[in-house]
């Protein structure tokens, strides 16, 4: 073999060997995908297809279940990412810390392994909750807040029956939990404010009836005050409602500190 031979197939080999790391380095951080009607569900080589396919039939029966009650769909398939580990969690996630399981950022769906969810006992209840914002997020956009929207999350997630019942809590006005929101966003607090939502949302069901709190987010229309929109949907003025709500809230926890 001539020396300029041996110099382009010294060259070829190095160009190959090169191209096959990086098909390798690709393929370890890639996602393989699984579909369903509105779902596309991405997860990382450490997640097995059996806990993928268990994660995608979740989404798509509680998804059946929420968008007949709210009457809102998605207007395009979801994104979920399953990673591998909990690090590419966080990092993926720009997460300081894993006490969150599932995360709905940046129009993605993003959760830890599946596994690890599955022995904290709280797969259903973090998809539940994530599944439950996005859909809502779209009512954003139309005027709905984030405390509404968050309530009726906590509330049909069941996070409620995880979470202590802070003590002696006196609220205002319904825009104060959007300042709490703000304000905790982390442990311990954020666990007072997630059931101070959820049982925001369990006076509404029980102050005015299922159908007509949870019609009230397919009627923002981002032209029309949430003031006139709680008016039309429980025949009252915000401040009545806000009024009868803050007591509820303190009867309901100044009852928890008594049964302590």
């Amino acid at each position: 073999m001539s020396n300029q031979r041996r110099s382009i197939y010294f060259m070829t080999s190095m160009v190959a060997a090169v191209c096959v790391l990086f098909s390798v380095a690709r393929s370890q951080g890639s996602f393989y995908s699984l579909a369903t009607v509105h779902f596309d569900v991405q997860y990382q080589r450490e997640i097995s297809d059996s806990d993928a396919q268990k994660v995608a039939d979740y989404l798509q029966q509680d998804y059946s279940y929420l968008s007949e009650k709210l009457g809102i769909d998605f207007k395009k398939k979801l994104e979920v990412r399953i990673y591998g580990s909990e690090g590419k969690f966080l990092s993926s996630t720009n997460q300081k810390r894993p006490w969150r399981a599932a995360i709905y950022w940046r129009g993605v769906l993003h959760m830890q392994p599946v596994q690890a969810l599955v022995t904290r006992n709280i797969l259903e209840q973090s998809l539940s909750f994530e599944l439950a914002n996005a859909l809502l997020e779209q009512t954003a956009g139309q005027g709905c807040p984030r405390w509404l929207r968050e309530s009726f999350a906590v509330y049909h997630s069941g996070m409620m029956a995880s979470l202590t019942p802070p003590i002696g809590v006196r609220l205002a006005s319904f825009s104060d939990l959007d300042q709490d929101l703000q304000s905790y966003p982390n442990p311990p607090q954020i666990d007072d404010v997630r059931y101070i939502l959820g049982l925001t949302m369990k006076f509404f069901v029980e102050e005015y009836g299922e159908e007509k709190t949870l019609g009230i987010y397919k009627m923002f229309n981002g032209s029309t005050s949430i003031e006139d929109l709680f008016k039309k949907a429980f025949k009252q003025e915000l401040s009545t409602i806000e009024r009868t709500w803050a007591n509820y809230i303190a009867a309901g926890t100044d009852n928890f500190r008594k049964t302590k």
